[in-house]
């Protein structure tokens, strides 16, 4: 009895060890994969929006992002700003790394998914967006 005891013990012993290794590979795979909110060089600003004291230049990806989102009533997915804007969720997440770093919006990980809210600063952005997007139109 006690042998089966100390044998249940050491697969357990294994397990844990199973499993803190594969929970290493896990943290460094999503180091990797983490994208800092530099804006890539194909990406030019389109405009230069002017909010109050601020002065930001935009580009088309951002202004769309800015512009689901305003339009989701100032909250909105990830997946949904990736879809509209043609972007798989890493590069997606990148540019919501961006408008974050730019004071736009706040990134919100929630267990399932990732959420964008627009900040009062964002929600001016995204008005000027639109205005400049109107008068080019």
């Amino acid at each position: 009895m006690m042998e089966d005891r100390l044998s249940e013990l050491r697969e357990l012993a294994k397990a844990v060890e199973r499993a803190a290794e594969a929970i290493a590979v896990m943290r460094k795979r999503a180091k990797r994969h983490y994208v800092k909110g530099d804006v890539p060089k194909r990406q030019r600003p389109i405009m230069r929006v002017d909010v109050g004291s601020v002065q930001l230049e935009i580009t088309d990806k951002q202004a769309a992002a800015l512009l689901v989102v305003k339009g989701g009533g100032g909250v909105e997915i990830l997946n949904t700003v990736a879809r509209v804007t043609g972007l798989n969720s890493k590069l997606a997440l990148g540019l919501a790394s961006q408008l974050a770093e730019m004071g736009l919006v706040e990134l919100v990980a929630a267990p399932q998914r990732k959420i964008l809210v627009l900040t009062p600063l964002g929600w001016k952005v995204a008005e000027a967006v639109e205005r400049e997007l109107e008068k080019k139109a």
